[in-house]
């Protein structure tokens, strides 16, 4: 909670002190996995797979979630780290790719709240299926909007606090920030995009 404050605070500074200690592993795996969480979260979404029919297939649903994304979250934040270092040399960064994972991993601790939120929604929402009374299922909705709108805000907070996170580790300008993620986003999108459509996939 600590470092969440110094990031609103003051995100230059914090990052400035982070960059100057020894990489967390484990910390930088933790987050990593709240970012795939939040991620598949919105793809399974998008694909009709939150099934909340019962009670046993909510908590299969949650379950399956956390586990598949922590491995996607850790998979694609090492590779998206290693794109930005790669594509940071046509820039003239730094491209220290401990410093890469250092900063990519910090951008994502408020997910670390969006991840929680989304545990509740997809709860709140099995609870909505069941026979409650109106006033009950009126406050549970608000909940569900005032989550939806916590989860934007933090979506937008972990974009910035990369930003400026990336602009201090690669030593760019503002330019060559955003030229060095738009341009690893790319690179990973067409990865992706070249994956899903394998045959054998």
């Amino acid at each position: 909670m600590d470092k969440l404050i110094d990031f609103w605070k003051n995100p230059n500074e914090t990052f400035e002190i982070i960059l100057t200690q020894k990489v967390n592993w484990i910390r930088v795996i933790g987050l990593f996995s709240c970012n795939g969480i939040v991620v598949v979260y919105y793809l399974m979404k998008s694909l009709g797979h939150i099934s909340i029919e019962s009670f046993e297939l909510t908590i299969f649903t949650i379950l399956f979630l956390i586990s598949f994304g922590a491995f996607y979250g850790i998979v694609t934040n090492f590779l998206i780290g290693f794109l930005i270092k790669v594509t940071g040399k046509f820039f003239k960064g730094k491209c220290d790719l401990l410093k890469i994972y250092t900063v990519l991993s910090w951008s994502f601790l408020p997910f670390i709240y969006s991840a929680l939120l989304i545990i509740l929604n997809i709860l709140i929402a099995r609870v909505l299926t069941t026979d409650l009374d109106s006033s009950v299922i009126l406050i549970l909705s608000l909940m569900v909007f005032v989550f939806l709108l916590a989860s934007l805000f933090l979506s937008i907070w972990q974009v910035t606090l990369l930003f400026k996170g990336l602009k201090l580790a690669q030593n760019f300008n503002t330019t060559n920030t955003i030229l060095n993620l738009i341009s690893a986003t790319i690179i990973y999108g067409i990865i992706y995009y070249t994956i899903n459509h394998l045959p054998f996939i």
